[in-house]
């Protein structure tokens, strides 16, 4: 019976409803608008409101009509409440608009700065407020705490009500404590521990001593990069079948840290066994790009090493010419045998060449500066080799803390866009400074130097310094593209005074220089210097002769320099080598003869996918009197930079009584070390260091009164150094502790300097 009852019931509602429809449609049918009258609009015009309307005076209404015109002005957020009714062809619209926001407010925030989540809120006063606009706002302001690591924060948006329908929205926050990682666990991983896996990844487990730290707040965006981390990690140790199935954080039940856990499925360790490439361009030779392939039969995948070789086929293909080749490598892998076939195929193409090239983000710079470092021009074919010639060349200007350079598809598909992209760097310098050693005792110093004048490559210096032992004045000009030409010009004035222990030398004169290079990496370089030299020996505190007797000498001499420069940067070299001969011979009339010979080498070599730069270097000289004595101003000094661990002029032969450095007619200096930044966040620009220095300058030809004037023994160092890129420049500071050494060699074991590397 009840049931029937409900049924009853139902049915007799039905015929009610549609009664009820059936009577307004036929109250509105047929109905003409012949007014429309809008009520409770403050703000927005009756224009405004109008537009909005789906219906106008003359046309005919029914309800459905009305439906759609509430939900268009509710549509517009302009408006909390809306009612429309209609009385004899007479629209009545009374509205009630939404208020305008006066202020926005967080309050309760102590860990994150109002402005940040003010700035991330987004909401500009006079806006329309809404609760969607005030739900959003609570939702942006959670996200910012959840990136915090906060996220048991809570945010409750309120209004103030104020006059003329406007509000104050505030967000009342509480922050809550913070969360952070209390577990990583790894599921799978069969090979390598869940210790060593932990270092791997970027997301670390709270630590109480890392206060400092953010990489043990959850981020989601942390996890994703953990994953590929851990796929590159496996990856060069020869699993190509890591497959990280899941990676999962969540917060625990009692809300007092995150758990995240991977799981693994490793796969076999594969070594390569097939490898071959196979190109479609006419007339290419397979195995010459085979040739380029970084590994072999037999050896041990690594990701990295197929990486290499994709690069190493592209840069090929590009010094035949072809900018724009698809060479994709075909992987087919035997988990039975754990042996993995390598094919590069190499797409169809057409030799390029270049429509344009683009110099950007070159604010101070000029243009032609950077265009004339190029080995390659517009119409020429484009040329991989040349490119990376062009790009050092840029490199070794010194203007630039960056260069980049990007190949884009030109008009055509045979023509290509060269864009080179540099940031600039400051290359000029103002240096005031007041010092004090037990060297020099009070010093003042102040230099001048500018190495892209007006952004045109020309370098103008000019320096001065005094102490009570030393004083020096230069100044200098140097035009890199002299007559606009591939000469380089230079000439400089200077005057210098140094005393020490055993005597005082001042010099003055004046040079000037022309240079140029030659098949791209072979530079000369011609010049004339003329100075006049005066040595006083001090005789009331030494008992060596410096062979110049208190006179003035001119030394009129012209100097030859022979180069060739393959380092990949000349200021902080990482790959390649440079040699260098050097001679100048002073007699070209003046007091003074001799022939100074110098002979310079290096070469630096990455290793372990450029983690690694290994280099060495060396030169050695000889200063000959040609039947004269070489008197002391001339002789060579050595110490310092070149063998640290050792004064300026900490080796060599010294005064007996004043123990300064008299120099030598002979020395030699080299280095072995390596580079890198291994264990240490790439974003802080610090490297270190691990070196061996060794040298000894010996020979002259007033050997009363000086010790060791002929010990040609080997002093050696070892140390280690910290490399810095600032913006003030790069920074040195290298600790040695000198393991052969003689008992009158002066001894710095801390050197601390601006400017480039060895």
């Amino acid at each position: 019976m009840t049931r029937i009852r409900q049924l009853r019931k139902g049915f007799f509602s039905f015929l009610t409803l549609l009664f009820l429809s059936s009577f307004i449609d036929t109250q509105a049918l047929g109905e003409v608008v012949s007014d429309i009258s809008v009520n409770g609009n403050q703000r927005v015009s009756e224009g405004t409101v109008r537009s909005y309307l789906p219906i106008d005076i003359g046309d005919e209404i029914s309800p459905n009509i009305l439906d759609k015109a509430i939900d268009r002005l509710f549509s517009t957020n302009l408006f909390s409440d809306v009612d429309i009714s209609i009385e004899n062809g007479l629209v009545n619209i009374v509205l009630k608009e939404n208020p305008i926001i006066n202020r926005v407010v967080v309050e309760g925030n102590d860990v994150l700065d109002a402005d940040l989540l003010l700035a991330h809120l987004d909401i500009q006063p006079r806006r329309v407020y809404t609760k969607k606009v005030a739900i959003d706002g609570m939702q942006k302001l959670l996200e910012i705490y959840e990136l915090s690591g906060r996220f048991g924060a809570s945010i409750e948006p309120a209004i103030i009500e104020l006059e003329n329908n406007r509000v104050d929205l505030i967000f009342v926050v509480d922050e809550g404590p913070l969360i952070k990682i209390t577990s990583i666990k790894f599921n799978g991983n069969e090979r390598f521990s869940d210790r060593k896996l932990k270092q791997i990844i970027a997301s670390r487990e709270k630590r109480w001593w890392a206060f400092a730290s953010s990489s043990d707040k959850y981020d989601e965006g942390r996890l994703n990069y953990d994953i590929r981390l851990l796929r590159q990690f496996y990856q060069t140790r020869g699993y190509a079948d890591i497959n990280v199935k899941r990676a999962r954080g969540g917060l625990l039940p009692d809300r007092t840290g995150f758990a995240i856990s991977f799981i693994l499925e490793e796969g076999p360790i594969y070594n390569f066994d097939k490898i071959n490439v196979v190109s479609k361009i006419e007339g290419m030779d397979d195995e010459t790009l085979l040739e380029t392939v970084s590994f072999k039969t037999g050896e041990r995948y690594d990701i990295r090493r197929l990486e290499e070789s994709l690069l190493n086929i592209t840069n090929k293909l590009g010094d035949f010419g072809y900018a724009f080749v698809n060479v994709t490598p075909d992987i087919k892998t035997n988990p039975q045998k754990a042996t993995l076939d390598i094919q590069f195929n190499v797409d169809t193409a057409r030799k390029n060449y270049v429509e344009r090239i683009e110099i950007i983000d070159n604010s101070r710079t000029a243009d032609f500066v950077v265009r004339r470092e190029m080995q390659i021009v517009e119409g020429d074919a484009y040329n991989q080799v040349k490119l990376n010639e062009s790009l050092r060349n840029i490199r070794n200007l010194g203007f630039f803390s960056d260069v980049l350079v990007e190949t884009k598809p030109g008009s055509s598909a045979d023509q290509s866009i060269i864009e080179i992209g540099v940031k600039e760097q400051s290359t000029g310098s103002l240096a005031i400074g007041f010092g004090y050693s037990s060297i020099d005792k009070s010093s003042l110093s102040l230099g001048i130097n500018e190495r892209n004048f007006l952004g045109t490559g020309r370098s103008v210096g000019f320096s001065a310094s005094l102490s009570e032992k030393k004083s020096n004045f230069n100044l200098s000009l140097t035009e890199p593209f002299f007559l606009n030409r591939n000469l380089s010009a230079s000439s400089n004035i200077f005057t210098n005074k140094v005393e020490s222990g055993s005597a005082t030398t001042s010099s003055r004169g004046f040079g000037f220089g022309l240079g140029f290079n030659a098949a791209n990496d072979v530079y000369h370089r011609i010049s004339y210097n003329l100075a006049e030299n005066k040595t006083n020996q001090n005789t009331n505190n030494s008992s060596s002769s410096t062979g110049e007797n208190n006179k003035k000498l001119v030394s009129s001499s012209i100097g030859y320099r022979l180069g060739v420069e393959k380092r990949d940067d000349r200021f902080d070299p990482s790959d390649g080598f440079f040699a260098e001969i050097s001679e100048t011979y002073s007699g070209i009339g003046g007091d003074v003869i001799f022939l100074r010979s110098i002979l310079r080498g290096a070469y630096y070599k990455p290793i372990s996918f450029d983690r690694f730069v290994l280099g060495a270097r060396a030169e050695t000289g000889n200063i000959n009197g040609l039947g004269e004595n070489v008197t002391q101003s001339n002789r060579f000094l050595l110490g310092g930079n070149k063998v640290r661990g050792f004064d300026g002029a900490g080796i060599g032969p010294r005064d007996n009584t004043s123990g300064g450095a008299v120099g030598g007619n002979n020395y030699y200096a080299g280095s072995f070390e390596v580079i890198s930044d291994v264990g240490l966040n790439p974003d802080l620009g610090v490297r270190w260091t691990l070196f061996a220095d060794y040298g000894s300058a010996w020979g002259t030809d007033f050997p009363s009164g000086v010790e060791g004037s002929d010990d040609d023994s080997m002093r050696q160092s070892i140390g280690f150094g910290l490399l810095w890129d600032t913006a003030i420049g790069p920074l040195s500071f290298y600790w040695a502790d000198p393991i052969s050494m003689q008992s009158y060699d002066k001894l710095r074991e801390f050197q601390f300097t601006i400017g480039t590397r060895l």
